[in-house]
């Protein structure tokens, strides 16, 4: 039996993982461009915002180096990979090959899907648990754009992965299996902060975006999330919230903010505060600043930072478990009748 070689592309924003003003700008400028295809943003204010925020972050270089999303990325990569070697029937004769790609930096999603274009399946995995146009949109664009039908159907494109009730398990294992400290004051004095990537939802004009920004599923993501946790005997949060991290520009954006959870937190007489970026599947630049930000303002609470999923072994089973299931789908379609499973 022919041994066939699927390829897994694990595609993330992609972050500078130094402070240097070009690469900073080039990441910057990328996000804009790749923005632009959904939304309109003039070429000079891409170019200004990009010069602009990578003075910033090399100005500040002292306190914030760079990011540490593409590191935590190829360290999924490996995780995933040891865990399909493992897993996988010796007889299956399948071959998984796992890749790193980025949205914004190097090496680019477009040229990691050139390069493995010819082989017998390719199995894309957005690093984000809730779909939107910026991520499944220009993804799924750009592989109709490139691919022959005939390619296509070697193809898939995991997406929906919030509604799944397996992945809101991996969430459970990652808080409560990983070893991590929890908060050992009274229930009713701990909070849990949720964490997600705010979306725009109206411009400066009150339009609501013409493209597809994943709020509601986001908020939905939020309410199982908080549901299951809630249930959960190990659970030592009295109180579980949800909060947006904006950027503040263009328009209205989701609520409640980051900042206005802080300031209900901080009047409520909790003592403990434990931050989860919960819509986040590794943390960056978005996620690794919050804890201290709260820590400053309310002196008196003691902070916890969760990291994200990463690499955690809950999270890579999982992963595993949909590139088994994509892998089937190609199989299938292509009249393959070898099985593979976990």
């Amino acid at each position: 039996m022919a041994v066939k070689t699927i390829a897994v592309v694990l595609v993330a924003h992609g972050e500078a993982e130094t402070s240097g003003f070009f690469e900073n700008y080039h990441v910057s400028r990328h996000t804009l461009d790749r923005a632009s295809t959904v939304m309109h943003i003039p070429p000079l204010l891409r170019q200004a915002i990009s010069v602009s925020s990578s003075l910033k972050k090399k100005m500040r270089a002292g306190s914030a180096a760079g990011s540490p999303q593409n590191r935590l990325t190829r360290a999924q990569v490996v995780s995933l990979q040891e865990h399909l070697d493992r897993h996988r029937a010796s007889s299956s004769g399948i071959r998984f090959e796992v890749r790193a790609a980025y949205s914004a930096s190097e090496p680019y999603v477009e040229d990691v899907l050139a390069d493995t274009r010819e082989y017998d399946g390719r199995i894309v995995v957005p690093m984000a648990p809730v779909d939107n146009a910026l991520i499944c949109g220009v993804l799924c664009a750009h592989l109709a754009d490139v691919c022959t039908p005939r390619e296509l159907a070697r193809n898939r494109v995991v997406g929906r992965l919030w509604t799944d009730g397996a992945l809101h398990r991996a969430y459970l294992d990652h808080l409560f299996e990983s070893g991590r400290a929890m908060p050992v004051t009274k229930r009713e004095h701990n909070v849990l902060m949720l964490l997600f990537h705010g979306t725009i939802i109206r411009d400066r004009n009150g339009a609501v975006p013409a493209f597809h920004t994943g709020h509601i599923e986001t908020e939905a993501f939020s309410g199982r999330l908080t549901s299951v946790i809630e249930s959960d005997p190990r659970n030592p949060w009295g109180r579980i919230l949800t909060a947006f991290l904006n950027h503040d520009v263009g328009g209205e954006w989701s609520t409640p903010s980051f900042g206005d959870v802080c300031k209900t937190v901080g009047s409520s007489g909790c003592r403990h505060v434990s931050l989860f970026a919960a819509g986040y599947f590794s943390d960056g630049n978005e996620t690794i600043h919050q804890a201290t930000q709260l820590a400053a303002s309310k002196p008196s609470f003691k902070v916890e930072s969760i990291p994200c999923l990463n690499d955690s072994p809950a999270f890579s089973s999982y992963l595993a478990g949909k590139v088994i299931g994509a892998t089937s789908q190609i199989l299938a379609f292509s009249g393959d009748s070898r099985s593979i499973a976990m």
